[in-house]
């Protein structure tokens, strides 16, 4: 007589938790900011352990305090969340780069706080994988493509994001899914060439680069961007890329990020867009630092 496997529990209700509900049910905007940490390791051609910093609304001027050398001593006040990666050095940050597998909590307000979730990843494909000729030929992966999926602490399931390959194959995009397996927003840059070349966007305003690529939220049906909450100023819901400063742009991989919510997302919607974030930065960013795979001929 054969055994039934139980069902993963997932999350029905909002609030989740009251944690949740508490950080993130208010927020229209949070910002993102990635540690520079492991710089030997990065050296040697590995990967570091992925550290992130949250705070509430459009934060860039924190870049300067999270600099090596120039960390905060206690707690920082303005500090809403922290993420650091589990992950084994041999093989996975060492040869896999941004195809690892990882498990990321976000724990509230800072390292040593209560886990509000708790991001997965399992070993997936690159995006892309490049073949070194005379000229570089880029090859685009299909198959076994990143995602993340969010929990909460007890282990119900949240929701999940996940890499989308379509016809447009150097455009990415990303789909988030709810709880029960709807898509419920498509992710991508604005586009041209029929829709088959990314648009970068003008004035990355005070203290920020001339050029940034937004990763526009957008209805999965119409592919229309979706607007921000009341506290984005009048922005589209977004996961944008924002400039970290000269020394930190310079001499580390870091990335900082703002995550604009769509008006009227969840509470669960929102923690799942904190997943997607993530899944951008190792999809896209990293890779580009040189996760991908590469043969030499």
């Amino acid at each position: 007589m054969s055994q039934k496997t139980a069902p993963m529990p997932v999350a029905n209700a909002v609030p989740l938790t009251m944690t949740m509900e508490r950080v993130l049910g208010s927020l229209d905007v949070v910002s993102v900011q990635q540690t520079p940490r492991g710089c030997i390791q990065e050296c040697l051609g590995c990967s570091a352990k992925s550290e992130y910093r949250l705070y509430g609304g459009m934060r860039q001027d924190f870049h300067t305090a999270i600099f090596p050398g120039k960390r905060f001593e206690g707690s920082d006040p303005e500090q809403i969340g922290h993420m650091l990666e589990e992950s084994p050095f041999c093989p996975d940050r060492c040869f896999w780069g941004g195809m690892r597998k990882f498990k990321m909590p976000i724990t509230v307000p800072d390292q040593n706080g209560e886990t509000m979730m708790m991001l997965e990843k399992q070993f997936s494909f690159p995006t892309h994988c490049i073949i070194h000729l005379d000229d570089d030929i880029v090859i685009p992966c299909c198959c076994n493509l990143p995602t993340l999926k969010v929990f909460t602490p007890d282990g119900t399931y949240v929701g999940k994001t996940k890499y989308a390959c379509d016809m447009c194959l150097w455009v990415d995009k990303f789909q988030t899914y709810n709880e029960n397996g709807d898509v419920q927003y498509l992710i991508r840059p604005d586009t041209c060439c029929l829709g088959c070349c990314p648009v970068c966007n003008c004035g990355g305003g005070k203290g920020g680069s001339c050029l940034y690529l937004p990763y526009y939220i957008r209805d999965p049906t119409s592919k229309e961007k979706v607007k921000g909450g009341p506290g984005a100023n009048g922005e589209y819901a977004q996961v944008r890329k924002v400039w970290t400063g000269l020394k930190k742009e310079c001499c580390t991989s870091a990335d900082n990020f703002f995550v604009i919510f769509p008006e009227g997302a969840s509470t669960a919607l929102k923690g799942a867009l904190l997943g997607s974030t993530i899944l951008i930065d190792s999809a896209v960013y990293e890779e580009k630092d040189g996760g991908c795979i590469l043969v030499q001929w």
